[in-house]
């Protein structure tokens, strides 16, 4: 089990992990340290009890860090944080507690988008790229119809 976490903390020291990306780090690593499935368990238990894996803080940070560098809807977010390893009734529970202004979260992403798309004389096809652009991050119709109209008024 030492090397279990040996090879955990080190994983988990360049960013945060969630427990199915860490039982699958192990798992690959097992037959070249001769790890037992036993050991890769006891070495994930350890880690939960220290504090060190916690996927409902991972939810959370990831969300905040993502929305604050490249903000995208709730439906993207779900689907990163579901290849992540993460549980949909985890993330159903997240977004039921914590709700996310969609609406400003698409109006910050076009702002950065704009730029480039200034430069079409076009105003349909504007349109049309700045509300593909922001239902390609997760956006609804709706709230990307809604963040362009509100940022070209």
């Amino acid at each position: 089990m030492k090397k279990a976490l040996s090879l955990a903390y080190r994983y988990l020291s360049f960013r945060p992990r969630t427990i199915a990306e860490t039982k699958k780090y192990l798992t690959q690593k097992a037959e070249k340290y001769t790890l037992s499935a036993g050991e890769i368990d006891a070495a994930v238990e350890l880690l939960k009890d220290q504090g060190y894996l916690n996927d409902a803080a991972f939810i959370e940070s990831f969300v905040n860090s993502r929305n604050l560098l490249r903000p995208k809807g709730k439906k993207a977010l779900e689907m990163e944080l579901r290849r992540l390893g993460i549980s949909q009734e985890d993330c159903d529970e997240y977004f039921s507690k914590k709700s996310l202004d969609e609406n400003n979260l698409a109006q910050t992403a076009l702002k950065k988008k704009m730029k480039s798309l200034l430069s079409l004389s076009d105003e349909k096809r504007r349109y049309q790229k700045a509300l593909s652009f922001l239902q390609r991050r997760g956006f609804s119709y709706d709230v990307a119809k809604q963040a362009y109209l509100q940022l070209t008024q």
